[in-house]
């Protein structure tokens, strides 16, 4: 599940959609306004039969209801004395956490490098074994 900052973002990308979609959709079923002095007359345009004014009004109103909520369980700014004193604490072992694994990657690398040294020299055995017998068939 997502966390609380991508809900709201969700929702509000949501919202903003319902309003883009409402705008669009009346502006399309809106009946035509007569101007006077002007010589066209309006056409008549058919009504739509659902009522779109009270479908996005409801889709807008539990949207911003949703955006609410999901505002309403985000986290306090205000951080307790303990709690700094335990992010504090947390961070010092993450340090010192740090600082074991990079001694540990050291000495992996040391480790690993005297294992190479060893291959290097058993291959160089290897071959100068394969010459002697070469040597000597």
């Amino acid at each position: 599940m997502a966390d609380r900052l991508t809900q709201l973002q969700d929702a509000v990308n949501a919202q903003a959609e319902n309003i883009c979609n409402s705008i669009g959709v009346l502006q399309a079923c809106a009946p035509p306004s007569s101007f006077p002095d002007f010589e066209k007359s309006p056409k008549k345009v058919e009504q739509p039969k659902e009522d779109y004014c009270q479908t996005f009004a409801s889709l807008i109103a539990n949207t911003a209801k949703e955006i609410d909520i999901l505002i309403d369980f985000l986290p306090n700014e205000d951080i307790s004395l303990d709690s700094e004193e335990e992010f504090k604490r947390l961070d010092q072992e993450n340090k010192d956490a740090a600082l074991k694994l990079e001694k540990a990657v050291a000495a992996g690398e040391v480790l690993l490098e005297q294992i190479r040294n060893a291959l290097r020299d058993i291959a160089q055995s290897q071959l100068e074994i394969q010459k002697l017998s070469n040597n000597n068939i």
